[in-house]
């Protein structure tokens, strides 16, 4: 890296913009929703296929649910992690 006489050296951005950090947070919150409708389309589709309505939905729709906990929660994880790692 070059630097010039008198110029101090660029800070390196510790967390991004502001903006980057809102997107991230606010697509969290379409994880579990999106989740559960996946689980319940998937059972319902299987339940019209099977005919178990609607045992199948409900089946999917908590399984999308616990997925989609699991899911934030690693997520959240590795980014704290790496935020205790750039200090």
């Amino acid at each position: 890296m070059v630097r010039l006489v008198g110029m101090p050296f660029p800070q390196k951005p510790s967390r991004g913009s502001i903006w980057a950090q809102v997107a991230f947070y606010t697509s969290l919150g379409f994880i579990i929703p999106g989740a559960v409708v996946g689980g319940v389309l998937l059972g319902w589709f299987l339940d019209e296929r099977l005919h178990t309505a609607p045992v199948l939905s409900i089946i999917g729709g908590v399984a999308g649910a616990i997925g989609g906990i699991v899911e934030i929660y690693q997520i959240l994880t590795r980014t704290e992690k790496r935020v205790d790692q750039d200090g």
